[in-house]
């Protein structure tokens, strides 16, 4: 019997393994394979499944990762790009190589010292690459001739044929030899390996077009900064845009372009999520024990005799974990995102007339139709989704709230034009806004229950304009952070209140969006608890509804109440509503009439901005100041279109209905910390200590 169930449990434990899902590592060539089966039998003892497969490039690599056949690959930028553009499970990088301490490297020129051409001579030279699409052997120095010479480019000829015509002669590893023939000719790989994108071919990648270009087979070598070996950089010398040369060691002062480093990739969809972080885990683990400072015999970071760059570069001194939520736009960044979408003349941005205005919610995009003479209406799921748009130029402007503009400034946005409130003064409305008159509004508490205090206010129901917004999160909940009553790094699944509609908020964590009834079609569950209109209690006005339907407390701005009662509310759920049933809450537990909010505030907040791309600053102010002398609340044709007012489609769509007008920012004025006032973004600072948002980790992150 003992036998028998001996015989049963190692069964099912060898059953066990032999079904455990595998990480898959692609390689590109045999020297490549070779080296991760190293890799597979040196992590034998860790409890992880790992498996080494081979297709013919990247491109390959890339396909099967998509299709399930692969896990991971590292790759340059612009395959991250080429991946994260496949149809139907684009990638995503999880880690990226660190060299020389940062997560960039620097695309270089490289020649022979006793060469005589500058980079203004270049045209005719032989030609060095590290293969077709890459970053610092293609995409950068290509980009960068064409930006020079755009006489030199027909638009309507594939970019190859440029280069081909501009270089006497080429070895561009990926290149159509039978269609280029010119870019394969100083190529030296036999047969079908000649101008293969894989390390079959002995002149792809960086040490490929380095010893093309040290055996004579070309004049010049487009490569990364750390290519040259140190042994031999006295041969050798950059060419730097500017028509001088450098030593190799002053790459810094003489480079063609600073670019995201290599990362490694892997599928984007959410059911990849728990394969992914197993990948980061065995790369973790890989590296902390044959990283740079192993003294074993296998060598994460090291190729071996005769090889170069295999799986990972040999520059690599560590691996970086990017930030959740990464894709490869963010990775790459807008500057490098465009260069690319250029040279592929994919640039999606067609000739126009309108600013492309980001509008969230299905009741903002029916009033900016509205609009349609002044702007496109270009729909975005959140604030953070506007943010990316407006990064990546899919969209050019966006209102925010402080919180958000905080994020949106961190992403390299600026805030143009700022919203401003004061029915009693419109005198500031015809200037320019300064340091000492910066619009600004109140953060108030209200409740209808006239025996609650701030001191008992735990266990009751709360509602919140959204995550991360000013007067409905950031401001109540680091309140409450400050006073103790919520610990810093429990601000999320704190059970200070019973239940809560905070828009935004993760759904895994059901208390906080508890109260949230979403849109009025009682299927639609991807509407509740969306920081957007589709979601009935989000912003001022939802929040204001939240607490009149089903809350104690609404965190919202002082105009909020007076905006949707005492006949001011137009729609079903506010057309009857009196102020005087609603007080604000006190911090020092009194409770007053909601006029009298400047006795009883807790923050005094910057207004809400529109915030654009620093490129397109003036064509915003501009526009917005054409606009509402047209549509402003004394335009000339109020009456067609009205910016500063909802009407019955809802309430603060496009802009609050409290405001007056729009000041300009100036551009003394335009980085976050000084619109936003420095204790504002201190306290902004703290509250996001613990949990960041995703959006701010990931713009944060190290930029090129």
């Amino acid at each position: 019997m003992n036998l028998l169930f001996t015989v049963v449990v190692s069964g099912l434990i060898s059953l066990s393994f032999a079904v455990q899902d595998p990480i898959k590592w692609c390689t590109i060539s045999d020297a490549e394979i070779a080296k991760c089966n190293r890799l597979k039998k040196a992590m034998e003892t860790e409890s992880f499944s790992f498996e080494c497969v081979k297709r013919k490039d990247v491109k390959e690599c890339m396909t099967a990762i998509k299709n399930n056949a692969a896990d991971a690959i590292t790759v340059d930028g612009g395959d991250i790009y080429e991946g994260g553009l496949l149809a139907h499970g684009r990638l995503k990088p999880i880690a990226a190589e660190q060299t020389t301490g940062e997560t960039c490297y620097y695309a270089v020129a490289v020649v022979k010292s006793n060469s005589t051409f500058n980079f203004n001579q270049l045209e005719g030279k032989k030609s060095c690459h590290t293969g077709l699409g890459k970053s610092a052997g293609w995409n950068i120095p290509i980009g960068t001739l064409l930006s020079k010479y755009p006489e030199k480019w027909n638009r309507d000829d594939n970019i190859e044929k440029f280069a081909s015509d501009f270089f006497s002669s080429s070895c561009v590893p990926g290149a159509d030899k039978n269609v280029f023939p010119k870019l394969c000719k100083n190529c030296k790989g036999s047969k079908e390996s000649k101008c293969k994108r894989s390390h079959e071919e002995p002149y792809y990648d960086y040490s490929g077009a380095f010893n093309c270009l040290a055996e004579g087979a070309g004049d010049v070598a487009f490569v990364k900064h750390t290519t040259v070996p140190a042994d031999q950089k006295r041969k050798y010398k950059l060419l730097c845009k500017d028509g001088t040369r450098k030593n190799i060691d002053e790459y810094k002062s003489c480079y063609w372009a600073r670019v995201p480093a290599h990362a490694v990739v892997v599928r984007s969809q959410q059911v990849d999520d728990a394969k992914n972080e197993k990948i980061w885990k065995f790369l973790s683990r890989a590296q902390e024990r044959f990283g740079q400072n192993s003294t074993g015999s296998f060598k994460l970071f090291q190729s071996g005799a005769g090889h170069k760059n295999l799986m990972f570069k040999d520059s690599t001194q560590k691996l970086v974990h990017l930030p959740i939520g990464m894709d490869y736009q963010y990775y790459l960044g807008p500057g490098y995102v465009t260069a690319l979408k250029a040279i592929r003349k994919d640039s999606s941005v067609p000739s126009r007339t309108n600013i492309r205005w980001c509008v969230i919610g299905e009741a903002e995009k029916a009033k900016c139709d509205k609009w349609f003479l002044a702007v496109n209406c270009v729909s975005g799921t959140s604030a953070e989704d506007c943010i990316k748009k407006i990064m990546f130029g899919n969209a050019d402007a966006v209102t925010l709230d402080g919180g958000q503009i905080y994020l949106a400034e961190k992403c390299g946005l600026v805030a143009v034009m700022s919203e401003y409130y004061d029915k009693t003064d419109h005198e500031p409305c015809k200037q320019v806004a300064n340091a000492e008159s910066l619009p600004s509004y109140y953060a108030v508490a209200v409740v209808k229950d006239l025996s609650l205090t701030w001191e008992k206010l735990k266990g009751k129901k709360s509602c919140h304009t959204a995550i991360g917004r000013t007067a409905g999160w950031n401001v109540p909940i680091g309140t409450l952070v400050r006073e103790r009553k919520i610990k810093p790094c429990d601000i999320y699944n704190s059970s200070y209140f019973s239940a809560s509609c905070a828009p935004g908020a993760d759904k895994s964590n059901p208390r906080l969006c508890s109260l949230c009834i979403g849109s009025k079609e009682t299927l639609d569950t991807q509407s509740k608890c969306a920081a957007n209109t589709n979601e009935r209690y989000f912003s001022y006005s939802g929040a204001f509804r939240c607490l009149a339907e089903a809350g104690d407390v609404a965190f919202v701005k002082h105009t909020t109440v007076p905006e949707n009662t005492d006949g001011n509310g137009k729609l079903d759920w506010n057309k009857n509503l009196r102020s005087a049933n609603y007080r604000l809450l006190c911090p020092n537990n009194n409770l007053v009439t909601v006029d009298k909010y400047l006795m009883c505030y807790l923050a005094k907040v910057p207004a809400h901005a529109v915030v654009t791309r620093a490129d397109m600053r003036t064509e915003v102010v501009v526009m917005l100041k054409k606009q509402q002398e047209k549509h402003g609340l004394n335009g000339t044709q109020k009456k067609t279109f009205a910016m500063f007012s909802s009407n019955k489609l809802g309430k603060d769509l496009l802009f609050k209905d409290s405001t007056q007008c729009l000041i300009e920012i100036p551009k003394s004025m335009q980085s976050g910390q000084s619109f936003l006032d420095r204790d504002y973004v201190t306290s902004l600072e703290a509250l996001n200590n613990c949990k960041p948002p995703a959006l701010l980790n990931i713009c944060s992150f190290e930029k090129c």
